[in-house]
C-alpha cells in the first residue's frame, strides 16, 4: 500500500509543476477543468492496468515483473532528465483567453495522464492494490494542480526528487517483484 502511494505522488508531481507554470503565466485552471484533467488521468490510468491484467494471462509472471521494473526505471529516467534539462510548458491555451476550458483541459489531461497510465502497466500484477492506484494519481492531480496555482516556485528539485524515487521503486519492482 505504501509502495502504491508514493508511486502516485511520484508519477503525479509534475502536475504540480504544471499548475506553478501555469499560475506563473497567469493562465487559470478552473475548477471544473481540473476535475476533467484528473478524470481522465484516473481512467487512463484504470485502462491500463487492465490492459496489463490482461496481457498477464499470456506473458509468464517473470517477464512482466521485469517489464514493470524497466517501465518504473524509464519513467524516472525521464523526469530526473526532465528535471534537470530545459523544458517549456506547452501551451494548452489556444484560445488565448488565459483561461484553459475543460475542453482545452482534456489534451492536457491526455498529456499529464500518460506517466501514471505507464505505471500503472508496470504495477498491475500488484493485485488488489493496484486498483487503488488510479484513485490515487486522479486524487493526486486534482490536489497538485489546486495547490500549483497558489504556488510560485521552481520545482526542479522536486521533480527530480520524483525521477529518483521512481527509479528506486523501478529497481524493487525489477528484482524484488
Amino acid at each position: 500500500m505504501g509502495l502504491i502511494l508514493l508511486l502516485a505522488l511520484s508519477v503525479s508531481l509534475d502536475v504540480l509543476g504544471i499548475g506553478v507554470a501555469y499560475a506563473v503565466s497567469g493562465i487559470r485552471i478552473p475548477w471544473n477543468t481540473r476535475l476533467v484533467i484528473s478524470v481522465i488521468n484516473m481512467f487512463l490510468t484504470f485502462g491500463f492496468i487492465l490492459l496489463g491484467q490482461n496481457l498477464g494471462m499470456m506473458i509468464p509472471g517473470i517477464w512482466f515483473q521485469i517489464a514493470g521494473g524497466g517501465i518504473l526505471l524509464l519513467l524516472g529516467a525521464r523526469t530526473l532528465w526532465n528535471a534537470l534539462g530545459e523544458n517549456k510548458t506547452a501551451d494548452y491555451d489556444r484560445d488565448d483567453s488565459h483561461t484553459l476550458d475543460p475542453y482545452e483541459g482534456i489534451m492536457l489531461g491526455l498529456t499529464l495522464a500518460l506517466d501514471g497510465a505507464c505505471a500503472g502497466l508496470g504495477i498491475c500484477d500488484m493485485g488488489a492494490a493496484a486498483w487503488l492506484f488510479p484513485v490515487l494519481t486522479g486524487s493526486a492531480s486534482l490536489a497538485f494542480l489546486s495547490m500549483g496555482a497558489r504556488i510560485s516556485c521552481n520545482l526542479r528539485r522536486l521533480n527530480g526528487v520524483a525521477g529518483a524515487v521512481l527509479i528506486i521503486l523501478g529497481v524493487v519492482r525489477f528484482f524484488y517483484g
